[in-house]
């Protein structure tokens, strides 16, 4: 389940070995996507598997048997029912694509994913504050809405007496929770969890304003490059009183202004980059992507005829991004290529 209540189908298959990994299961996308590889899918159906830019598990076919398949042992249809509360499921079309969600206002699945978007490195990075520690916190009741975070000090002395805490433990997230309260606001925005608008939106729409309540003001974000109607709609319709994110915000969060005369800012103001495949330098790619922004660069999830630089190890690469790089023109360069650029 993710922060809005959508349920995505996860194919579980027997392991194989990919690249040197062992994989065991793949992301469906949607009941359309699952319906268009898998037909009407069933236990034990067989199924094609690759890696796609070496890195993302994807089912590419499938072969239907209509003697294996079976309605009353191995069919497996659209659940009618939340599998966390338990609930109605309704199926949406959306962009010609039929998705499933949890019709349930109130799921606690929709809850912590959003606790846990709110809290994660995408958001205000809270130190301590895992999934797993939220759906205690939330179990517990203490936690229902995003301002309970900020007062779960009120709960101090019982909770260092909770099975696998201690008083240690319960000051280092207490005191992670007090410094994530003077952020920047471009992770006060991504934070927020407004569809489509992920940390690099957040960063370029941070740029344009001082205060969350500036932001909050703004009627047409279509004035920015790279807003389309999908942002802009999703950012003036987004319900923020819901959880009471805006009240949070504005009682427990203040806003620090960087210097944006910054010599690493200045360095790749302006370049925009793509990243694809595997990296070794860095621990993975959201660590390379967070070294470019701090930078002052941008990066982008696909190829267009705005990327400065794809950075890839493998230059000699067949995938779809290095084409693209080639026919237009644009370099492809490797991590020590990047670092050089310094």
């Amino acid at each position: 389940m993710g922060r809005t209540g959508q349920l995505t189908p996860v194919a579980i298959f027997n392991p194989v070995e990919i690249d040197g990994t062992l994989v065991e299961k793949a992301s469906l996308h949607n009941i359309s996507v699952m319906e268009k590889i898998l037909y009407k899918p069933y236990i034990g159906q067989k199924i094609s598997v690759v890696k796609m830019n070496q890195i993302i598990p994807q089912i590419t076919n499938a072969i239907w048997n209509s003697d294996e398949y079976d309605t009353l042992k191995n069919g497996l249809f659209i659940p009618t029912e939340c599998p966390i509360c338990h609930k109605e499921t309704i199926v949406k079309q959306e962009n010609d694509s039929k998705i499933l969600f949890c019709n349930n206002s109130s799921c606690e699945g929709k809850l912590l994913n959003r606790l846990d978007h709110f809290c994660s490195k995408k958001g205000l990075d809270i130190k301590g504050l895992s999934k797993a520690t939220l759906e205690k916190l939330v179990d517990w009741e203490w936690i229902n809405t995003y301002q309970d975070i900020f007062l779960l000090y009120q709960y101090k002395d019982r909770w260092i007496k909770k099975s696998g805490f201690g008083e240690a433990s319960v000051n280092k997230i207490l005191n992670a929770i007090k410094e994530a309260q003077t952020t920047t606001l471009d992770k006060i925005i991504a934070a927020a969890g407004i569809p489509e608008i992920g940390s690099r939106v957040a960063k370029d729409l941070a740029n344009h304003y001082n205060s969350w309540s500036e932001f909050r003001a703004e009627t047409n974000f279509l004035q920015y490059n790279g807003i389309g109607e999908v942002m802009n709609n999703n950012l003036l319709t987004f319900d923020y009183d819901d959880l009471n994110l805006d009240y949070t915000i504005n009682r427990f969060l203040s806003v620090k202004n960087e210097d944006k005369d910054n010599e690493n800012v200045k360095f790749l103001d302006g370049k925009t980059f793509c990243i694809t495949g595997k990296v070794h330098l860095f621990k993975n790619r959201t660590e390379l992507q967070q070294d470019i922004e701090s930078k002052g660069g941008r990066v982008v999830s696909s190829m267009s005829s705005k990327v400065n630089y794809l950075i890839n190890n493998d230059i000699n690469s067949t995938s779809s991004k290095n084409r693209v790089a080639k026919e237009s023109g644009i370099p492809i360069i490797t991590e020590e290529d990047y670092m050089a650029l310094n």
